[in-house]
């Protein structure tokens, strides 16, 4: 046993961290987060988190708190950009997986999850960007911020995503961030359909044309049911930059020259949009190695997975649960193994879901009309195949480990988000 309680620096309040500061927090670990920002955000976009990812939350204790602020993506629609219906799938059984793939928006998904943090008396501290790292053996690891600040502790993790500091800190020479060359505008437009309520459940539609793609689904919001659209086209109107400086009229010409000769609803949902966001899909090279010293990294920090995939978060909250569960077993001591191994058992799956996601984001780009034909034979045929076992590999994932972090009462809930 240590002599003393571990003490954890989780650098990143997005997703990842506050979930493994429960998991620590349940263990008796000294935890505390960082975040560069300067507090929950009420901003973003909207993402599907699928079994695998709710089994997590569910461990966490905070599974319910996201499911009332969630709709429930109980199948998924494949169709042409005629409005033509190609194939349909069940998006997770519940009964075979353990719990429903959800819909929700980024803000109602890291607002749940940091109160259930604080609410378990984890200290978030924000404003905190890390500028660099201190490792020297026989003295405690320290983190300094741009406002002048330290914290000490006995080991860092980086969840800080796809362009994290602690990555650049303790891996200067790692590589960076790459564009793919695709953009993902999306955006929010009134809702589409009646009785969409949290918890119910909601198509999530993958529409697939020559030059591009197209989804949607119905979600819930603060300011009532709301349709989440996005585009990813195989190349951008403009460079990144000049892409990322476009107004919203100015983006919403754009996409209408995209689909705006699509079957309905897609050029209504671009016309009606409240609010459009245009995120340039990047890409991280392998890296060579997850760790170094005392400091760790998890979920994008470590390995971003394409949104083609739809496994990014849940692939930060299996991380989550795995280090938890190396860190509490080893009680914080050992770290060279604890780091080592919990690299060895996660990378050949990321590896796994990250070339998921590349193929996936290959079907989107532009195609010639025999090219098109094809892929839509193939997902009229490939699609019901995929049903059941074959993606066991991918949703039935669970980590073994019997300890749980409690879950909080509908009471407390109700109390919290008041």
């Amino acid at each position: 046993m240590s002599i003393h309680r571990k003490r954890a620096l989780i650098i990143g309040g997005g997703v990842a961290g506050p979930v493994l500061a429960l998991f620590l927090k349940s263990s008796d670990f000294d935890t505390q987060i960082f975040e560069a920002s300067s507090g929950p955000s009420d901003t973003g976009g909207a993402l599907g988190l699928a079994p695998n990812g709710m089994n997590v939350l569910a461990a966490a204790g905070v599974v319910e708190q996201v499911r009332d602020v969630s709709v429930t993506g109980n199948e998924w629609a494949f169709e042409n950009q005629r409005g033509k219906l190609l194939a349909c799938a069940p998006a997770g059984d519940t009964a075979r997986y353990g719990q429903p793939p959800v819909m929700i928006t980024r803000a109602a998904l890291h607002r749940a999850i940091i109160e259930h943090a604080e609410a378990q008396d984890i200290p978030v501290h924000y404003n905190k960007r890390l500028v660099s790292i201190d490792d020297i053996p026989g003295h405690p690891i320290v983190a300094h911020f741009a406002d002048g600040t330290v914290a000490e502790g006995d080991f860092i993790v980086g969840a800080d995503g796809i362009r994290s500091q602690v990555r650049q800190a303790v891996m200067p020479d790692a590589p960076k961030p790459s564009y793919t060359g695709m953009m993902a505008p999306g955006g929010f437009s009134p809702c589409i359909d009646t009785g969409v309520t949290p918890r119910s459940n909601q198509r999530v539609h993958f529409i697939f044309g020559q030059n591009g793609f197209f989804g949607y689904f119905n979600t819930v919001t603060p300011e009532g049911p709301r349709t989440l659209w996005w585009s990813t086209a195989s190349a951008p109107l403009e460079s990144k930059d000049k892409m990322a400086a476009t107004t919203k009229a100015e983006l919403q010409q754009r996409l209408l020259a995209l689909h705006g000769d699509w079957a309905d609803p897609v050029p209504q949902l671009i016309q009606s949009a409240t609010d459009i966001l245009n995120i340039p899909i990047h890409d991280v090279p392998s890296l060579p190695r997850w760790s170094a010293g005392r400091t760790i990294l998890i979920g994008d920090a470590a390995h971003a997975v394409a949104p083609h995939s739809g496994q990014g978060a849940s692939m930060a909250l299996e991380d989550t649960m795995y280090l938890g569960k190396l860190l509490c077993e080893s009680d914080g001591e050992h770290l060279e193994k604890v780091f080592v191994d919990f690299e060895q058992h996660r990378r050949p799956r990321t590896d796994k879901v990250i070339a998921l996601g590349r193929r996936n984001g290959q079907r989107k780009e532009k195609m010639s009309p025999v090219e098109f034909w094809i892929q839509q034979q193939m997902i009229r045929l490939f699609v019901p195949l995929t049903r059941a076992k074959k993606q066991d590999w991918l949703l039935a994932y669970k980590v073994e480990w019997d300890r749980a972090v409690p879950a909080m009462s509908a009471r407390t809930r109700s109390m919290v988000a008041r």
